[in-house]
């Protein structure tokens, strides 16, 4: 079993194994910045699991991507 280690939306560090993931996307509202270029948008993916759950981190969503993938 694999597990990568991500940041919980309240600073702790969370593991995830990437086999119990069904999607992975922005979190719930969409975008990450706002069309007048507010560049200090919080960044963060949430991440569903074939369970049912849901779990939003701080990294962005490339950086997940990247860190399942690797």
């Amino acid at each position: 079993m694999r597990l990568i280690e991500l940041t919980g939306v309240k600073g702790g560090t969370v593991w995830v194994n990437p086999d119990l993931l069904l999607w992975v996307g922005p979190p719930e509202g969409g975008a990450q910045a706002s069309m007048y270029g507010d560049t200090n948008a919080r960044t963060s993916t949430r991440l569903r699991f074939g369970s049912g759950e849901l779990l939003e981190v701080r990294e962005s969503l490339a950086d997940v991507v990247a860190r399942l993938t690797a």
